[in-house]
């Protein structure tokens, strides 16, 4: 039984560690897809940056993908929202916050793709299948 104990609580842990190297994962992965949409909202209205995150427009739509630091942390940590056109913020657990990530990333590079390639003459389409799904 004590085998048990100790077996679970090894693995609990572990599984702590790993979800802290994963989130400092998807912090460097932001910050890269925060960097090409930095980059290409200087060339079309349909992507813009700020302080506070990543915002795409669609018609009538905006959603902003945010990341805020967490100021009573002794390691740099943040949380993630998105945030709907009406400025309401939806908190993101980790699945979620890969998953909104992997698609602003696809959005983003799909837009920087387009521009350096057409000119921007598909964004409209790009942007369409981003709201979609």
């Amino acid at each position: 039984m004590k085998k048990l104990i100790v077996a679970s609580l090894l693995l609990f842990a572990s599984q702590g560690i790993f979800a802290q190297y994963d989130w400092s994962k998807l912090s460097s992965e932001y910050l890269e897809m925060f960097t090409t949409a930095e980059s290409i909202s200087e060339e079309t209205d349909k992507i813009s940056t700020d302080e506070t995150g990543v915002t795409i427009h669609g018609q009538n739509l905006a959603l902003t993908f945010q990341r805020k630091l967490i100021l009573n942390s002794t390691k740099e940590h943040f949380k993630y929202y998105l945030v709907k056109t009406d400025g309401r913020p939806i908190k993101l657990d980790k699945l979620n916050t890969e998953k909104v990530l992997r698609k602003y990333k696809a959005a983003v590079d799909g837009i920087k793709e387009d521009l350096e390639m057409n000119r921007g003459a598909q964004i409209n389409d790009i942007l369409s299948t981003f709201f979609t799904n």
